[in-house]
């Protein structure tokens, strides 16, 4: 066999490579229409996880630019906060808004603590 070209053994002479070609690039639309309906079923609860993401986010920075909270709770809270962000992701809303609420309770901590 030569080093450019490829051997069909498998596939009979009288089906052409374009049809292939296509068959193969047509199953691939499918299958990335497909996922992307599987991510829409979830879609309305996206927006409540994004702003509480953002909520955390905001604290977390804002905590360690006071510096008045230890750096390894700090650092819990963040990845909390990567758990939520899956939760989300996976569909278990509850869980997620569960979890960014208990790390939104650091607010309490801290103002405790002043």
């Amino acid at each position: 066999m030569k080093r450019d070209t490829f051997d069909w053994p498998s596939i009979p002479a009288k089906v052409p490579r374009a049809l292939l070609c296509g068959l193969f690039l047509t199953s691939a639309y499918l299958a990335s229409t497909m996922a992307a309906k599987t991510q829409v079923h979830t879609g309305h609860f996206v927006h409540e996880c994004a702003l509480k993401d953002i909520a955390v986010i905001t604290l977390i920075e804002d905590h360690g630019t006071a510096e008045n909270l230890p750096a390894d709770q700090l650092h819990n809270a963040a990845l909390m906060q990567l758990r939520a962000r899956s939760a989300c992701y996976e569909g278990r809303i509850d869980e997620a808004l569960a979890l960014y609420n208990s790390i939104l309770d650091l607010e309490t901590i801290a103002s405790a603590k002043r």
